[in-house]
């Protein structure tokens, strides 16, 4: 059996999936500005973008260099060495852009390619050499300074760069694109339009077979007369199209975005495909050497061209991947949440770094800022204030930012890509069009001081990620490489078995991911378009915790009878879990207040911050008791007598019920009155004394021991207080729920009066669905 075949066969699978992975990560490249902007509808955005991938596939080159020559020297290697190494490359690929689709975080597919190629060569070299020096020769080393290099120059001058030139056209054009756009629109558009086209020229269409080597000439002989000309043409001609009424920066970004897609394809297109492609030609190697797999392949240092049928099938298969992919969705929703000018789910919590880079910024602009007169300080307030409230940012929804700094995002990458290309510096498309647009985000003031630190760590985080993207792949490709170069074929096995449980794990935590993002997404929704549905959904949330802290309860107290340290490692997660249930609860409250309620009104308030407080204090009582009962059960003293576990099991059946009529009490009238009734009160003080005067005859005859007693009177304690609790909390939900359901009708109304209709819900194509009359 050709068993090197099957790895040829399994490549071009692995080809797909690296295809689908790809350009789920890369979409936001060039989607980014259209999305955000929102210039046109999905449909159009995703269709100018296959358009602009088809072109790029049929100008591609298709030469496979990284793959097979870019990175080592291949006739140092077997064909045998270089089918595994391929392998292996391919693996670490797909798992890793499948980790940072999942992680909603955008990387470089072509750092990644490079950086496994390095790894995996690199450990090979080592197994095959006596020493590094001899090793570190068999490695193309200067490619892999190149992409380092490239990667801290894109980052620097990308932000930068971005920061100036938008603070300069924002200057200009200000928020009020109807007035300024009139006067400077045709320049500024023609401007974008033109380095848009040479972008398309020089980048996309480089060693392409459309247009010959001998117009590609021309073009850069006579470079700057063209630009020129093509400037002054498209700003007479875009400058005629605004005086017609037409919104040209529309176009602009259409263009670029397809533009941007196109260089994609172009330029990275045989990243997710060179490397089965070389592991094709290298099999092929292998036959003509009469199945001789330890031949050395010096026969891949030849150039080759792959077949255009090749690069139209993988550009179909990026096409379907960018229509259907939920990943490409979270990777983009990620970097336009970042630079959203409006209110948006802030998805990275504050650190340290983002903390230290914030208070650098503002010690550099504060100075500048006193420097400037007063004056000067009013004029350029002026130019920066925006026109109306800012909406809630969904994607495909709603604008996070204007079409202005969408038209800038694509001129400044496409000229400093364009740039790079003409002085051969490896320039990285991914970080130079996410520093553009985070340089832009901070120029348009769209990080403001309630989350500058959220974004802050949101684009350390990424930036972090792309470093860490070279790590893991060199890492990763090397393991696997040497893994195969070890144990052979069962490896391969192994390892893809191993690669498909991944896949499909992530795609598991992504849906659980996303469905948590569109849960609190909906909240932020409800509280700025339905506050009276908010108001409701906050009771709920309330309420709900009662039965987590019930959970817990039970957990605890299973494991603190049975002494089983799983239930004290399960009640730990359920209290981790009410805890941020608690916070997301207080936090969504308070946000309802200060949004829709008037300062006659704090003080109405506090009866329902009280009842957020017992849930807080319950949550206490639970850690309490987790800490006393797990360090008895660590101390392996003596488990509870029958007689204790029924005094227990009493306080707890009592604090069950609490916890069940309560949990329900928005929804069924009465149940607040049935909980705080005074018989319950005297049932738990009966128990209480009942079980003090117990536990002391046990300890007296010696049924129970005086230390296991110190722990048994903690839980009882805590248990006692849960209840007390419960009491308190039925107390305040008296004054809490009558008051809540006339709020809501005082809210529905001001709503209705703001003009906000009712919506019905909608189903699964988005059209609303009507009641039918009975």
């Amino acid at each position: 059996m050709d068993f090197f075949l099957i790895i040829v066969g399994v490549m071009g699978l692995l080809g797909v999936m690296d295809l689908l992975v790809g350009v789920s990560n890369d979409a936001v490249n060039f989607t980014n500005s259209a999305v955000g902007s929102r210039a046109a509808s999905r449909k159009i955005i995703l269709t100018v973008s296959a358009f602009g991938i088809l072109l790029g596939a049929l100008s591609s080159s298709g030469m496979m260099e990284v793959a097979r020559k870019g990175i080592f020297h291949p006739e140092f290697f077997s064909l045998a060495e270089l089918m595994f190494l391929f392998l292996a490359v391919m693996i670490s690929d797909i798992v890793l852009l499948d980790l940072y689709n999942t992680l909603g975080l955008p990387t470089s597919t072509t750092v990644s390619l490079v950086f496994e190629l390095l790894g995996a060569s690199l450990v090979l070299a080592i197994l095959k050499t006596d020493t590094l020096n001899e090793a570190f020769k068999i490695i193309n080393s200067e490619s892999a300074l190149k992409i380092i290099f490239g990667i801290a120059l894109s980052v620097i001058l990308a932000f930068f760069a971005g920061l100036v030139l938008m603070f300069l056209f924002r200057l200009l054009f200000t928020f009020r694109l109807d007035k300024t756009l009139k006067w400077f629109g045709g320049i500024f558009s023609g401007l974008s339009i033109t380095v848009v086209i040479f972008f398309i020229l020089l980048t996309a269409m480089k060693g392409s077979a459309v247009i010959s080597k001998e117009s590609m000439t021309w073009v850069q002989a006579n470079f700057q007369n063209i630009l020129l000309f093509s400037f002054l043409g498209f700003s007479l001609l875009f400058q005629a199209l605004i005086l017609s009424g037409v919104n040209v920066l529309k176009l602009v970004v259409l263009f670029g975005t397809g533009a941007l897609a196109m260089a994609f394809a172009s330029n990275d297109l045989v990243n997710f495909i060179g490397v089965p492609i070389a592991s094709l030609q290298t099999h092929e190697l292998i036959k003509a050497a009469a199945g001789d797999a330890n031949t050395m392949a010096s026969g891949l240092g030849k150039e080759v061209f792959t077949d255009n049928r090749l690069l139209l099938g993988a550009a179909a298969i990026m096409i379907i991947a960018l229509f259907k992919s939920k990943k490409a969705e979270t990777v983009t929703r990620t970097e336009v949440s970042l630079g959203s000018q409006g209110e948006t789910l802030e998805a990275y919590q504050t650190s340290l770094g983002a903390r230290v880079f914030v208070q650098i910024a503002l010690g550099i602009y504060t100075p500048i800022r006193a420097i400037l007169p007063a004056g000067v300080r009013n004029w350029i307030g002026s130019r920066f204030k925006q026109i109306g409230p800012l909406e809630l940012v969904r994607l495909h929804e709603s604008d996070a930012f204007d079409l202005l700094r969408a038209s800038v995002n694509i001129l400044i990458a496409s000229a400093l890509i364009l740039f790079g290309t003409v002085q051969k510096l490896p320039l990285s498309t991914t970080f130079v069009t996410f520093m553009v647009a985070m340089g832009t985000s901070l120029a348009d003031g769209a990080w403001q001081k309630e989350n500058a630190v959220n974004r802050v760590s949101g684009v350390l985080t990424v930036i972090g990620g792309w470093f860490m993207t070279a790590i893991f792949a060199s890492i990763t490709g090397g393991l696997i490489a040497a893994a195969f170069y070890f144990f052979g074929f069962a490896a391969v096995v192994v390892a893809l078995v191993f690669t498909l449980f991944i896949v499909i794990a992530f795609n598991r935590i992504h849906k659980k991911r996303k469905a948590e993002y569109d849960d609190t997404l909906e909240k932020l929704v409800l509280l700025s378009k339905h506050p009276e549905k908010a108001l409701s959904r906050s009771v709920s949330s309330l309420l709900a915790n009662l039965l987590l802290a019930k959970k817990a309860m039970n957990t605890l107290s299973s494991g603190y009878m049975n002494g089983k340290k799983k239930d004290f490692k399960q009640a730990a997660k359920i209290l981790k879990n009410l805890k941020k249930n608690y916070e997301n609860s207080i936090s969504g409250f308070l946000s309802l207040v200060d949004k829709h309620f008037e300062e006659s009104e704090y003080q109405a308030i506090h009866p329902f911050t009280n009842a957020l407080g017992y849930i807080d204090r319950i949550a206490e009582n639970l850690t309490n008791i987790l800490r006393s009962s797990s360090e008895k059960i660590d101390r392996f003293q003596t488990g509870l007598t029958k007689d204790e576990k029924e005094d227990l099991k009493e306080l707890r059946k009592l604090a069950e019920d609490l916890f069940e009529l309560l949990s329900e009490a928005d929804k069924v009238p009465g149940l607040v009155e049935k909980a705080r009734s005074g018989k319950r009160t005297k049932e738990l003080e009966d128990i209480k004394v009942r079980i003090y005067k117990n536990q002391m005859k046990r300890i007296h005859k010696g049924d129970s021991r005086l230390k296991s007693s110190v722990t048994y009177f903690v839980v009882v304690e805590e248990l006692v207080d849960i209840n007390e609790n419960l009491f308190g909390l039925a107390e305040e939900l008296l004054w809490v729920l009558p008051w809540v359901e006339s709020k809501k009708k005082q809210l529905l109304k001001a709503n209705l009066n703001n003009g906000h209709k009712l919506e019905f819900p909608k189903d699964k194509k988005g059209k609303n669905k009507k009641k039918k009359k009975k």
